[in-house]
C-alpha cells in the first residue's frame, strides 16, 4: 500500500515537472527578448545623443558661416559707400553717410610710407615727413586729453604733440579740436593735421576718410589741391590704384594751377602706380 502511494506522488511530481518546463522555457526567452530590446534601446539612445551632439555642432558652424557672411557683407557694403562718397567728392556734389570707418582694409604687407611734406618751412610737416612709417605709437588713457577751451591755445595744445612725436595724442587731441570747434579759421588746418597723422601711423583708410571729409567741407581750402594728393596717396598704399589714379587725374583738372611741389609730386605718385 505504501508502495503504491510512493509511487503515485512520484508519477503527480513528474507530471508536475513535465508541465513547468515549458513555463520556465518562456520565461527564460522573454529575459532573453528584454535583453536584446534593452540593448538595442541603448545602442538607439547612444545613436540619439552622437546626433544631438552633431547636430549641435553644425548650428554652431552655421552661426560662425553666418556671422562671417555678415562681416562680408558688411565690408562690401561700405566699401560699395566709400566710392560713392569718393565719386561725389570728385565731382563736387556733397558725401552722404558716416565714412569715419574704414571699409577699405589696410594691406599689412604694404610697404607703408610717411606723409608727404611740401611746404617749405612747416615744421609740423617736416616732423611727420621725417618720422613717416617709424612714428609712435605710444599708449595713452585718452581722459588725460585735456583740450583748452580756447580755439586758439587748443590748436598748439594739439601741434605740442605732434612736434615732440607723441602721435596718439596728437591724434585724439585733434579729433577734439575738431569735434569741438567746427567753425573755426584753424578748423580745416585741424583736419588736414589729423588726415597726415594717420598717414604717419600708417592708417590708410583712415586717412582717406578725413581728407575726403576735408575736400568736402573745405573746397575752397588753400591746401584743397594737397588734400586731393594725399587722398591718392592713402589709396595707392591701401593698392587701390584705379581710385588713386581717379583722384591724382581729378587734382590735375580741378587745380591746374596747383603749387609745384604738390603738381610735381602728383606726377611722381601717377607714375609709381602706372596711371593711363
Amino acid at each position: 500500500m505504501t508502495n503504491k502511494f510512493l509511487l503515485s506522488g512520484l508519477i503527480a511530481a513528474g507530471f508536475a515537472v513535465a508541465a513547468a518546463t515549458p513555463a520556465v522555457a518562456g520565461t527564460k526567452d522573454d529575459v532573453r527578448n528584454l535583453q536584446e530590446r534593452m540593448v538595442r534601446v541603448e545602442q538607439a539612445a547612444n545613436a540619439q545623443s552622437a546626433a544631438t551632439v552633431r547636430l549641435s555642432q553644425l548650428e554652431q558652424q552655421n552661426q560662425e558661416l553666418t556671422g562671417r557672411i555678415e562681416e562680408l557683407t558688411y565690408q562690401l557694403d561700405q566699401a560699395s559707400r566709400r566710392l560713392d562718397a569718393i565719386g561725389a567728392a570728385l565731382s563736387g556734389g556733397s558725401l552722404g553717410g558716416d565714412l569715419s570707418s574704414g571699409a577699405v582694409i589696410d594691406d599689412p604687407g604694404f610697404q607703408q610710407q610717411g606723409p608727404i611734406g611740401l611746404i617749405p618751412g612747416d615744421q609740423i610737416a617736416d616732423q611727420l615727413s621725417q618720422d613717416g612709417a617709424g612714428a609712435s605709437a605710444q599708449e595713452f588713457n585718452p581722459a588725460s586729453i585735456e583740450l583748452p577751451l580756447n580755439p586758439d591755445a587748443a590748436f598748439n595744445y594739439a601741434s605740442g604733440f605732434l612736434l615732440k612725436g607723441d602721435y596718439q595724442r596728437a591724434k585724439a587731441a585733434f579729433e577734439l579740436y575738431v569735434e569741438a570747434f567746427p567753425d573755426q579759421p584753424r578748423t580745416p588746418d585741424a583736419r588736414f593735421r589729423l588726415g597726415e597723422i594717420h598717414l604717419a601711423l600708417g592708417e590708410n583708410a583712415a586717412a582717406a576718410d578725413v581728407f575726403i571729409a576735408h575736400i568736402r567741407s573745405y573746397p575752397n581750402d588753400p591746401r584743397a589741391a594737397e588734400a586731393y594728393l594725399k587722398l591718392g596717396a592713402a589709396f595707392a598704399r591701401l593698392e587701390k590704384s584705379n581710385e588713386a589714379c581717379t583722384v591724382f587725374k581729378t587734382m590735375k583738372t580741378k587745380f591746374p594751377n596747383a603749387p609745384q611741389p604738390v603738381a610735381q609730386r602728383a606726377d611722381l605718385e601717377m607714375s609709381r602706380i602706372n596711371c593711363r
